[in-house]
């Protein structure tokens, strides 16, 4: 199983090497939005997929061949809620001894509530968790968390984990239209983020293909409503482009690049040549060759075309080459 992933384009931390820890969908919540897709069996248990020794060597094989073009940061996402995974200290810490990139975690806070869970990821250098809720009805309707976890924990555990992190502390919220964007609503969720006081709040939307094809993005004068209510600490996400670098990478390794990144995530065409930096004659190559034999489909959303695996080949016969 190879962990490793892009760099990708993050709306929020530029170019970003992922981490994906876990071979399928592995999460706590099945929420309706995630671009991963469905996750019927959530989870409690908090596991080893794969050795850590094995995730550090490939980090460091990673670094030593790209360090004249490193990423912005290293991002722990991808498939998998990351603090189900054990040793996750061991890695943050592995990745220190490497090097001074940024070591970011991308986490639905669910397990923070838990003191062992909560030590485990304080040397991350950004901390992202989520809440998309302002109440327990629409925690439970939005996130569907798994049997065990409520609410309140999820509330303790990113308060208390407030008040002992010392890198910076990033709260997401993710508007769905219908969900949680009504005005009361929003207030209420406005106030629980003042109750936890973050360093910022990242308000995001339905950007990509979700789990749940009835559900929506917000607009935009949502968004900046709920902007509003939070005060000068909340940030709408951007789109994040770049002019990327040329590489010699084509053939066989640039498709199974592709097929490893639109596994993690749905990818716009766009996304895809900016993160891997190849020309386009090598990106129209690649996708029609993999269009033909079946291995790629496109699909519509918001009026975008996203790249993805076939249907029979998500949620965990993904490709991980």
């Amino acid at each position: 199983m190879k962990v490793l992933f892009g760099p990708v384009p993050s709306r929020r931390f530029g170019r970003s090497l992922g981490i994906d820890l876990f071979p399928s969908k592995t999460c706590t919540f099945d929420c309706l939005y995630c671009e991963v897709g469905s996750n019927p069996e959530r989870t409690r248990r908090v596991r080893q997929t794969v050795p850590a020794e094995q995730v550090l060597a490939e980090i460091s094989d990673y670094l030593s061949a790209h360090f004249r073009e490193l990423p912005d940061c290293i991002t722990f996402a991808g498939s998998g809620e990351p603090t189900l995974y054990r040793d996750i200290d061991r890695i943050i810490a592995g990745i220190h001894h490497m090097t001074t990139l940024p070591v970011v975690l991308l986490t639905n806070g669910s397990l923070l509530f838990r003191k062992n869970i909560r030590d485990r990821i304080l040397a991350v250098d950004v901390l992202v968790p989520s809440l998309d809720a302002g109440s327990p009805e629409v925690f439970r309707r939005l996130n569907r968390p798994v049997s065990g976890i409520t609410y309140d924990d999820l509330i303790t555990g990113l308060m208390e984990t407030r008040q002992v992190y010392r890198g910076r502390y990033i709260l997401e919220v993710l508007l769905v239209d219908g969900f949680n964007t009504d005005s009361e609503h929003m207030k209420l969720l406005a106030e629980q983020i003042r109750r936890i006081d973050p360093d910022a709040v990242q308000v995001n939307t339905v950007f990509r293909p979700p789990a749940d094809r009835s559900v929506h993005a917000a607009d935009a004068d949502t968004i900046n409503r709920f902007v509003e209510m939070v005060g000068e600490r909340a940030v709408p996400v951007q789109y994040y482009n770049r002019a990327g670098i040329v590489r010699e990478i084509k053939g066989d390794l640039l498709e199974q690049v592709i097929l490893k990144t639109v596994g993690i995530r749905p990818c716009t065409r766009i996304e895809l040549e900016d993160s891997l930096g190849v020309s386009e004659r090598a990106m129209d190559t690649a996708i029609r060759r993999l269009k033909e034999r079946g291995r790629l489909r496109e699909q519509v959303h918001a009026e975008e075309a996203f790249l993805c695996l076939p249907e029979s080949e998500q949620n965990g016969d993904s490709p991980q080459g």
